[in-house]
C-alpha cells in the first residue's frame, strides 16, 4: 500500500523552499539574511540604528550595560575622513561604525546669542547661526571618546601606569589612530578659544589617550585654522599633542628649506581645496591633474604627512567615485568624504551605487 496517491506524487511539494519560484526563494533568503544581520549586528552599529537625535551620545553609550565586547567587531579602520562630522545623524559614532578613522569638528566660543552664552563651553557647528546649546565639543566628541576608550581599556577610573599599554577604538587594529580634526572658527587672538580647547583635551590627556610628539598613542588631535605659532610653541602647546593642518601647496618649497616648517613634529595632515590644487574637475581628472596630485601627495609623504583634498565633487555619483579612486591611486593620504558608507565599501562602480545585487 502506497502512502501517497499518484496525484499527490505528481504535485510539487509546497513545503520545500527550494522548490518555490525564484521570486519567492529570493524573498525568503533576504528575510533570513535580515534576521541574521539584526541578531548579529555589532555594538556600535546597533547604537547607530536605534538612537534618536534627542538622545545625547554619552547617555546612549552609558545605557549599554555591560558595555558590549563586540562594540567595533569586524570594523576595519580605513583612511577616510568624516567631513563636517557634526552633521551626521550621530556625530562620531556614524564614522566609527563605517570604519572612518578621522572626524572633523568646527568649534566656536559663545556668540552672544541668548542660548549660547556659556563662556566656558566650545560649541560645534558649521556657522554661528547653526549653533545649538546641547551641541558642544565635550558632549559630541570629548566625553564619548573618553568613555569608549575607558571601556576598551578596562574602565580605568584613574590614569593608568606609564608602562600600561593603551588600546585604540578599533578591535581589528587596536593600534590604529583616531584623528580628531578641529577647525577653529574664532580667532585665538581675539577670544579664549585656544585655552578652552586645551582645557577640554585634559581628560584625554590625563589617561594618555592623546598622541604626542616622540611617542605613539591612540588619539591624535589636529587643528584646522589655529595659528601655526600657537601649535609650534612649547608654552601654548605644552604637551605637544596638538598638530597643525599644513597647507599642502606650500610643502614642496618648504621641504627645500634648510629647516622645513611643516614636518611630522608639527603637523599630521597637509590639506587643500581640490580645485585650488589642480583646477576645475569636470567628469574626471585629466592626466595633467593626476600628475599634480601625485607630486603633491609625494611631497607630503616625504615630510611624514598625510595629504588631504577637500571640496571634491559630490555629484554625479560616477564623477565623485571616479575622483575618489584617482586620488587614492595617486597617493592621497586620506579620503575626505561626506558619504561614509559608500566610501567605506570601496566599490564605487555605478552599479554598486544603484543597488544591491546589480554588479556582475
Amino acid at each position: 500500500m502506497r502512502p501517497y496517491s499518484n496525484d499527490q506524487l505528481s504535485q510539487p511539494s509546497r513545503n520545500r523552499w527550494w522548490q518555490w519560484t525564484p521570486s519567492k526563494r529570493s524573498i525568503f533568503i533576504l528575510l533570513i539574511l535580515a534576521i541574521v544581520l539584526v541578531l548579529g549586528i555589532i555594538g556600535v552599529a546597533r547604537l547607530v540604528n536605534n538612537i534618536t537625535r534627542s538622545q545625547s551620545t554619552i547617555v546612549l553609550l552609558q545605557s549599554l550595560q555591560p558595555f558590549p565586547a563586540d562594540f567595533t567587531r569586524d570594523i576595519i579602520p580605513i583612511t577616510c575622513h568624516s567631513h563636517n562630522d557634526y552633521w551626521r545623524h550621530i556625530p562620531l559614532l556614524d564614522a566609527i561604525s563605517a570604519g572612518c578613522a578621522s572626524v572633523e569638528a568646527d568649534i566656536w566660543v559663545s556668540t552672544g546669542r541668548p542660548d549660547i552664552l556659556n563662556k566656558t563651553e566650545l560649541y560645534v557647528g558649521h556657522s554661528a547661526d547653526s549653533l545649538r546649546p546641547e551641541c558642544t565639543f565635550e558632549s559630541l566628541y570629548i566625553d564619548p571618546l573618553v568613555y569608549i576608550l575607558d571601556q576598551t581599556n578596562g574602565m580605568m577610573a584613574t590614569p593608568p601606569p606609564a608602562t600600561a599599554p593603551i588600546y585604540g577604538i578599533f578591535e581589528t587594529n587596536p593600534n590604529s589612530t583616531m584623528v580628531l580634526l578641529v577647525d577653529f572658527k574664532n580667532s585665538p587672538r581675539d577670544t579664549d578659544i585656544w585655552s578652552l580647547f586645551q582645557n577640554q583635551l585634559q581628560p584625554l590627556r590625563e589617561k594618555r589617550y592623546l598622541t604626542y610628539w616622540n611617542a605613539t598613542r591612540n588619539e591624535r588631535v589636529v587643528t584646522g585654522d589655529a595659528p601655526f605659532d600657537l601649535v609650534n610653541n612649547s608654552t601654548t602647546n605644552l604637551h605637544h599633542d596638538v598638530f597643525f593642518d599644513a597647507p599642502l601647496l606650500e610643502l614642496e618649497d618648504d621641504a627645500a628649506s634648510p629647516s622645513p616648517k611643516y614636518t611630522s613634529s608639527t603637523s599630521y595632515y597637509a590639506s587643500v581645496d581640490l580645485s585650488k590644487a589642480v583646477g576645475k574637475v569636470w567628469f574626471s581628472m585629466t592626466n595633467s591633474q593626476q600628475a599634480k596630485i601625485e607630486k603633491q601627495a609625494a611631497a607630503a609623504r616625504d615630510l611624514g604627512l598625510l595629504s588631504r583634498y577637500w571640496d571634491t565633487p559630490s555629484w554625479p555619483m560616477s564623477v565623485r567615485n571616479n575622483v575618489w579612486e584617482q586620488l587614492l591611486l595617486k597617493g592621497a593620504g586620506v579620503l575626505n568624504v561626506d558619504e561614509l558608507w559608500t566610501a567605506s565599501k570601496k566599490d564605487w562602480r555605478l552599479c554598486s551605487a544603484v543597488g544591491w545585487g546589480i554588479c556582475p
